[in-house]
Formats: C-alpha cells, structure tokens, sequence
C-alpha cells in the first residue's frame, strides 16, 4: 500500500514506479498537486492485487490511458477535480471488479457506453461537472448495485431509460442541470423504497408531479425545479415522514392555499422553495391556513418571483 494524500508533493508520476511495485495492493495521492499524465502502465506492470487507485484533487492533465481493464481486483478509481479530458476508455468497462467510479469536476466528454452493464458490482458512479453526452444506457437497470448516481452538469439527453428505476439499491440520484426529456409521471419510482435524494433540477421534463414518488418513505429531499411541470401536489405527500427539502420552483403550482394547507403537515421540512409559481395569486391569512402550529422546523422559505398580493399571515 502507498498513501501520499493530503500533502504537497508535485511533479509526474513515473511510470518505472509501478514496474518495481510488484506487490501493490492500493495507491492513493489524493489532494497533492501532481501534474501530468496519470500513468498508463499501472495495471500492465503492478500487481494484480491492486484494488484502489486514487488520483483526486490534483493537477492531472490528458486522457485516461487505456489499461484499467487489466486491473482483475481494482475496486475503486477515483480521479476527481483534476483536468482530465477527452472520453472514458473503453477498457474501464473490462474491469469487473468495480465498485466505484469517481471522476468529478474534469473536462471528460462522449457518451456513456452501453458496456457500462457489465460493471455489475458498481455501487457509486460520479461523473458529474463534465462534459458528458448522449443518453443513458437503456439497460441501465442491470447495475442492480448501484446506490449513488451522481451525473448533474452535463450535456446528456433524452429519455430517462425505465430500467433505471430497477436499481433499488439507489441512495441518491442526482441528474440536474442536463438536458432530459419526457414525462415524469409515465416513471415508476415506488421501487426505490431507500432512496433519499432525488434531484432533477433544470432539464425539460414534463407532465404532472408524479405520484409513485410518494412510495419513497425514505425521500428526505427532493428537487424538481426548473422543469416544465404541470401538476398539484397531493396530501400523499404527507407520508414522506423525513422529507426535510423540497424545492418546486417554476412548477405552474396554483391554489397556495391548498398548498400550503397539506404542507403545514410535513413536520420534517427545513428549505421549502416554491418560487416562480402561483403568479398573482393573493396570499392567505391566518384563518385561510388551517395547520398554524406546521413547518416550525423550516429554516428556508422562499416565494421568489411570484407576484403574489396581500399581507404577509401573522
């Protein structure tokens, strides 16, 4: 094992090294400012024991060189916030042992394979603040492990692929600030019993609020704004006990009264963001609003953008 991380040691990391490492099992120089290419002969000269390889918060520069599908047990790469370019290797999707995928905040583009259902132990994948496009493998679903999806800012379109919501393991989905399409109502989420986040802020879905999100009893916090949805929310919304954020913006919400009524029940709530709806609606009063004693743990309110008239309730 050679753990480096978290120091200030620069420079490139020579390839020769990994000839001589006959008997390494995890390399990690995380948070230095190593600059150059991550070196492409780590899995072609190391051991085969090698199962983690963590090249975070660092200088790196280039493509990912192909080799890692030689790598029979590596379980984790991480390579996030360098300046890595260009496409995944195609080889990545050979090593099967994958847990963990982490290569945030680069500048890496293309699709992502549909090789990629070969990695079935996969349980967190992080792309997110790259350059990725195209749409997500219709298959998806096979990737049964998976827990984290973390793939926010991108250029990536389409459809959500229903097997996606076959991945009942998911902890947290965050898709945001990509260019999605279609109906959300038509997507059963009532599989996902354990995850906690959904975030589908801005990209173009449509359709009404859909009401197989109520059957995430675990959902502490959901983020739908910046859509193009049409649609009311319900008083199933009460069943999601931890719901502590949930943010609704630019969602043609209408009737506050209504709205506010069935929220006064979600006793979780901390951020509840509803700007940009109810466009010119009056504000109730006290007597309009029926559960007075509700939201005490709210700390976020924000009615932004929407025009509403009358005096604040006491």
């Amino acid at each position: 094992m050679v753990d480096l991380s978290n120091n200030k040691f620069h420079g490139v990391i020579p390839s020769s090294f990994f000839r001589r490492a006959t008997n390494l099992t995890s390399f990690n120089v995380g948070n230095n400012t190593f600059s150059g290419s991550i070196p492409s002969s780590i899995c072609l000269h190391s051991s085969p024991l090698i199962r983690l390889l963590d090249f975070s918060i660092n200088e790196f520069s280039s493509n990912i060189s192909g080799g890692l599908g030689k790598c029979s047990k590596l379980q984790v790469f991480r390579a996030g916030y360098n300046r890595l370019s260009g496409q995944l290797p195609e080889d990545i999707y050979n090593a099967t042992t994958l847990e963990e995928i982490s290569l945030p905040s680069n500048a890496l583009h293309g699709d992502i394979s549909d090789e990629i259902v070969n990695l079935t132990n996969l349980t967190i994948l992080e792309l997110y603040v790259n350059q990725f496009s195209g749409m997500l493998p219709m298959n998806m679903g096979k990737l049964s492990k998976l827990k984290l999806i973390l793939l926010h800012f991108n250029n990536l379109t389409g459809s959500l692929p229903p097997s996606l919501l076959n991945c009942t393991n998911l902890r947290e989905l965050n898709l945001g600030f990509n260019h999605f399409v279609g109906k959300l109502s038509m997507l059963d989420f009532s599989k996902l019993s354990r995850l906690t986040k959904l975030d589908f802020v801005s990209n173009q879905f449509t359709g009404v609020f859909p009401t197989s999100l109520y059957s995430c009893k675990s959902l502490k916090a959901l983020r739908l704004s910046l859509n193009d949805l049409d649609g009311q929310i319900q008083p199933e919304i009460l069943s999601l006990k931890s719901l502590s954020f949930l943010s609704l913006s630019a969602s043609r919400l209408s009737n506050i009264t209504r709205v506010l009524n069935i929220l006064m029940g979600c006793k979780s709530l901390k951020v509840l963001i509803l700007s940009n709806n109810f466009i010119g609606e009056e504000m109730p009063n006290g007597d309009g609003i029926v559960g007075v004693d509700g939201l005490q743990n709210l700390c976020i309110l924000s009615f932004r953008g929407c025009q509403l008239t009358g005096p604040l309730p006491i």
